[in-house]
């Protein structure tokens, strides 16, 4: 995935609001809560036709969902309707949530973000040591991108944890890249998941789900899709929607989590008020991320852009989300679409143009 697909959280400072339509609606609205929630949902209906493939929406404010909303189709053949219950695959949205462990383990005295992953994860080449855990969490480990290599390198598809330690142990073509510099790379992340199976002696999906998502309450599943989740389009309207291939990849750590859009920005709180990790450690996570051309950093699974405001993009197989936090962290939003043929970025834009730039009760 490129960290440049469907930024649109880099442009929050810049939205304008679709001030007509909430305008409009404001007057008729004692609440101005309700307005927005109208506002948003007139989005979606304009931009989501009820009978092609799909999109799912939700806002939160301070942990608390304030508006969510779906429309269309999540499955052709079974006419299967997109709705607020329905988990979706994130995509690389889902880096955060292995970023969070690290930094769990990490507070706990587990592991240290100074050390070398070659400290936790036997065989590793003699170039790796002088890498921290840190260079993996911020993408300035120079370690290739195994995503953007021919899946025949690694084999039988899919191509999954085992084989990217295996790459990184043994491959000429894994360390191209400077260390020290931002290079996007999907391996980081599943060596950290790697690092916290090694450290934990606990399987990666279960301990996310013990120690991440079930004190949160949130329902989220680590692994490829099953046959109830979204399944991806390539199209639109006006030709035949086509289905989209599964991942040849099942690679945890890197975002390979599903869930549903209101889960996900119920787990914006976390990033305003962290109960999982100390402030400190967060805060520090946040600050310390590598440098961007334009401006922002990345730091734990998430870019930080110049105005303070959080946001990651994810991408697979069809299926598209889009997740970010204002800058004041107060408010949380998040879209997931199943086809490329819908203009998720402008209504994410839209969307953001409604509710970061003042409180909803405002």
């Amino acid at each position: 995935m490129s960290p440049e697909a469907a930024m649109w959280l880099s442009r929050i400072a810049h939205v304008a609001i679709p001030v007509l339509l909430l305008a409009a609606i404001s007057g008729c609205a004692a609440d101005p809560v309700d307005a927005k929630r109208t506002a948003s949902t007139a989005i979606l209906e304009a931009g989501v036709p009820d009978d092609a493939p799909g999109c799912s929406a939700a806002i939160a404010v301070d942990g608390e969902v304030v508006w969510a909303e779906a429309r269309g189709l999540a499955n052709l053949a079974t006419d299967t309707d997109f709705e607020r219950s329905t988990p979706i695959h994130i995509g690389s949205v889902g880096k955060q949530f292995t970023a969070i462990a690290v930094l769990m383990l990490a507070d706990r005295g587990e592991l240290s973000l100074e050390h070398s992953p070659a400290v936790y994860l036997d065989g590793l080449p003699e170039w790796v040591q002088q890498l921290t855990l840190n260079d993996l969490l911020h993408h300035t480990s120079g370690i290739e991108d195994v995503l953007s290599l021919p899946p025949s390198i690694f084999g039988t598809p899919p191509l999954t944890n085992v084989d990217a330690l295996e790459f990184v142990r043994t491959s000429p073509l894994a360390h191209p890249g400077t260390p020290g510099e931002f290079d996007y790379s999907n391996t980081n992340y599943a060596l950290l998941a790697d690092i916290v199976t090694a450290v934990t002696d606990t399987e990666f999906t279960a301990w996310m789900e013990t120690n991440v998502f079930a004190p949160l309450d949130l329902e989220a599943r680590i692994g490829p899709p099953i046959a109830s989740d979204p399944m991806g389009y390539e199209g639109d309207a006006s030709a035949e929607f086509a289905e989209v291939e599964a991942w040849p990849w099942v690679l945890n750590g890197a975002g390979f989590v599903t869930m549903t859009v209101s889960d996900l920005v119920r787990w914006g709180e976390q990033l305003r008020e962290p109960s999982l990790v100390s402030a400190e450690t967060l805060a520090d996570a946040l600050s310390n991320g590598a440098p961007l051309d334009d401006g922002s950093t990345y730091g734990p699974g998430l870019f930080v852009f110049p105005d303070g405001s959080l946001g990651h993009p994810g991408d697979g197989a069809g299926l598209y989300t889009a997740f970010g936090v204002s800058a004041d962290r107060q408010t949380t939003g998040a879209i997931a679409c199943n086809q490329d043929g819908i203009d998720m970025d402008g209504m994410a834009d839209d969307l953001v143009g409604i509710w970061f730039t003042e409180r909803p009760d405002q």
